[in-house]
């Protein structure tokens, strides 16, 4: 292990005893190449905890659903005390959000992953639209999950008015909304986007676009084909406008490319 995965471990609970590095007189230059100690038998036990709870609660919330599923089944299907599950996950919103948010990590960095490396080709409507159908492919694929933990991102309970944070759901969040912003400054260097927009304002405007279209669809429809056809018509008028009034004003201006 190098020196910044345990500090990444150690930031994420899962080291608390002294590392050392081999040898006594290292210049730190020198020891942040060199091998550190290997997790002890104890943090590799809650690792293990970690993936027997994951794996638990998506087969029960798969087996009975979101709402019939129970934090003691789930307890009983990872082999942990319903005690030790609190301490992972205060209840089974925290479960869902966990399993739901692993998931969209990992389709988020595949999909950019692909768009960065070239294996996308087309205008910014076409790879927001490879990134984004890769999400209506998992919500197909679980409905049940990904209906209810929309659900309760959408109705977040407030304590004092203010709204609860979810730490790894709005973790996700913000990547997923730095991603695009890259992916819309990008289209915006090579031209095809007015360099007079503001790419953080392009990025919002495209993700709310997604959210609503991806709520309704989840709502009413799990059909991939149909939901990815209506966001495309709602991401491409965003992206070439409407024609309007100010649209020929900022052209006037000398603006060129597309119509962001």
């Amino acid at each position: 292990m190098k020196l910044f995965d345990v500090y990444l471990l150690c930031a994420l609970g899962f080291i608390h005893e002294p590392v050392h590095f081999q040898g006594n007189h290292t210049s730190f230059g020198k020891a942040l190449s060199m091998e550190l100690a290997v997790p002890g038998r104890r943090e590799r036990s809650k690792l293990e905890k970690r993936r027997r709870i994951n794996e638990a609660a998506r087969a029960v919330f798969t087996e009975f659903g979101y709402q019939r599923a129970s934090m003691r089944e789930i307890a009983l299907r990872a082999g942990v005390a319903t005690g030790t599950l609190f301490l992972y996950a205060p209840d089974k919103r925290n479960l869902l959000l966990w399993i739901v948010n692993d998931d969209l990590a990992r389709v988020t960095a595949t999909t950019f992953g692909d768009v960065k490396a070239g294996r996308v080709p087309g205008d910014l409507l076409e790879q927001l639209v490879y990134v984004f159908q890769a999400r209506y492919e998992y919500g197909s694929t679980h409905p049940d999950l990904s209906l209810h933990a929309l659900q309760e991102i959408v109705i977040r309970p407030n304590v004092n008015g203010v709204p609860v944070s979810y730490g790894e759901h709005d973790r996700q969040v913000f990547v997923m909304r730095e991603q695009v912003t890259d992916l819309v400054r990008e289209h915006q260097r090579q031209g095809r986007i007015r360099a007079s927009e503001d790419v953080g304002a392009i990025a919002r405007l495209m993700l709310a676009i997604y959210h609503a279209a991806i709520r309704n669809w989840l709502r009413d429809s799990c059909d991939v084909a149909q939901g990815v056809a209506e966001l495309r018509l709602l991401l491409r008028l965003a992206i070439e406008g409407c024609g309007g009034p100010s649209l020929s004003l900022s052209k006037g201006q000398g603006d060129t490319g597309s119509s962001v």
